[in-house]
């Protein structure tokens, strides 16, 4: 088989990262990355245009220069915003023929539930399986190879995105000369950061970018439940500037370098020197100072997740949580969640040479993501050694069918090259058994109050009601404490 490369895009609210990666033994090895800072994006909308795809074309040529690959297919990432979950099932039957199960069959029974699901402001993006049933006989993870003479029977988590946001995203990568292959959400990629055992026990991601925060909770192997709130690193920035009267650089500069977000073990020692907005002189902070502020922000967003798992009556976490994204570098992050429930705690960074921090977590993942769904498709998706692509399905069909995205997905069918790989594929875990009829699940955004979310955070010494405070946060980390033991 012929080495293939692939490379993953996030567009995130602090920068634009490219990754460019191979599959390796049971992981992913990175050989290239790129990233551009920018605040052309915000929450997973795109706020200036022109800016983002500049950032775009900067990134991919600084991936380009490193990994010595030359980009012009990427997959992807899309975050958990605007996004809904469904559960579907699908049939293909054989009529008493002797069939054995291979790629196109598992894509067929996809792609057939993709298409069913139309809307008019509503794209799906994933459409991952839970577990497969062949002749209604046997429940299995992957079914490739076997033989079956009756059906092929699947039942899969539906990911649909808001229209609007999935095509400006879209838009703006090829208008950087680009082709977009596939798109992943982020609630599929997560499930890369968590281990076997994780992932098989039951575990929770908190993904804590710059304006967002986005959480999933896996078992048995798959996502079972993914939303996000609207608040980031940005937020205790904001609150710090407040807090202490000076500009959000300063306030920036001054987290990332002296930050702790757990007050008791920050020092008291060191001085930090903050300006001041008005003109007045410096003034003269300590990192516990700073700590007291980060602390009460990070809190009560891991209280607002905790919230939204107990409402899906997610009370069990016993593959613990696994905290990621660019605000994990934070000090202290590992202690304070610690300090709020039970389970173990790990923060995720990536172990790949060159994109060795946790922002890189997520574009890693969706290079996973794009492994995973080749292996059980059997099909491979960029070829950077000169073959030539046959000629891609023109997007207007995508149009007619009436979904934007089946003209993305056609085009990679196209674009592909069908070959069996060789050596170990993904597997999926066993679900409820077909007999059940499931519920059509369906899950929306939580709502996290956004005005609520820029209110400025006070200081310890500047809270009013402080006793009556204190108790009330008390409280609540011995009720989410217990929730989760």
């Amino acid at each position: 088989m012929k080495e293939h490369y692939y490379v993953a895009l996030d567009i995130g609210s602090a920068s634009v990262k490219a990754v460019v990666g191979e599959k390796f033994h049971d992981g992913v090895n990175i050989i290239g990355t790129g990233q551009t800072f920018t605040d052309a994006i915000s929450k997973g909308k795109i706020k200036d245009f022109d800016l983002a795809r500049n950032a775009i074309i900067d990134t991919v040529k600084k991936a380009k220069i490193s990994s010595g690959v030359d980009i012009d297919e990427i997959f992807l990432k899309m975050p958990i915003t605007e996004t809904d979950f469904k559960i579907g099932e699908e049939e293909l039957r054989f009529g008493g023929n002797s069939t054995e199960i291979n790629g196109t069959h598992i894509e067929d029974l996809l792609e057939t539930l993709r298409e069913r699901e139309v809307h008019s402001d509503r794209e799906v993006i994933t459409v991952y399986p839970i577990h497969f049933k062949v002749d209604d006989l046997h429940e299995v993870m992957d079914p490739k190879e076997m033989m079956a003479t009756q059906s092929l029977f699947v039942r899969a988590g539906i990911i649909l995105m808001n229209r609007t946001l999935l095509m400006n995203a879209v838009k703006c990568v090829e208008d950087a000369g680009l082709t977009v292959l596939d798109v992943y959400s982020d609630a599929v990629n997560h499930q890369h950061v968590l281990s076997e055992s994780e992932v098989e026990l039951g575990g929770v991601v908190i993904d804590i970018g710059a304006d967002l925060t986005q959480f999933g909770y896996y078992e048995r192997g798959t996502v079972k439940y993914a939303d996000s709130i609207p608040v980031g690193g940005n937020h205790i920035t904001n609150d710090l500037s407040e807090a202490f009267n000076t500009t959000f650089e300063a306030a920036e500069k001054a987290k990332q370098q002296y930050g702790h977000a757990f007050y008791d073990l920050a020092s008291s020692e060191d001085i930090v020197r903050l300006p001041q907005r008005d003109g007045e002189p410096d003034i003269e902070v300590t990192p516990k100072d700073l700590a007291d502020i980060i602390e009460m922000r990070l809190e009560e967003m891991f209280m607002t997740v905790f919230e939204a798992l107990q409402e899906q009556r997610i009370t069990k976490v016993n593959g613990g949580f696994v905290v990621t994204g660019g605000t994990a570098n934070l000090l202290g992050v590992k202690e304070l969640l610690q300090d709020l429930v039970s389970e173990k705690i790990r923060v995720h960074i990536p172990n790949q040479m060159g994109a060795r921090k946790p922002e890189f977590s997520s574009v890693i993942s969706t290079v996973s993501s794009g492994i995973m769904f080749d292996e059980l498709l059997e099909y491979v998706t960029i070829d950077n050694y000169g073959t030539e692509s046959k000629n891609t399905v023109d997007s207007s069909d995508g149009e007619a069918s009436g979904s934007f995205f089946t003209g993305l997905f056609n085009k990679r069918k196209e674009q592909n090259t069908h070959q069996l790989e060789q050596g170990e594929t993904y597997k999926f875990p066993p679900e409820a058994s077909r007999g059940e009829q499931p519920a059509e699940e369906e899950y929306s955004d939580y709502a996290y109050d956004e005005e609520r979310s820029d209110e400025k955070v006070t200081r310890r010494s500047e809270e009013t009601g402080q006793g009556e405070q204190k108790d009330y946060r008390g409280y609540m980390k011995k009720l989410f404490k217990n929730l989760f033991e």
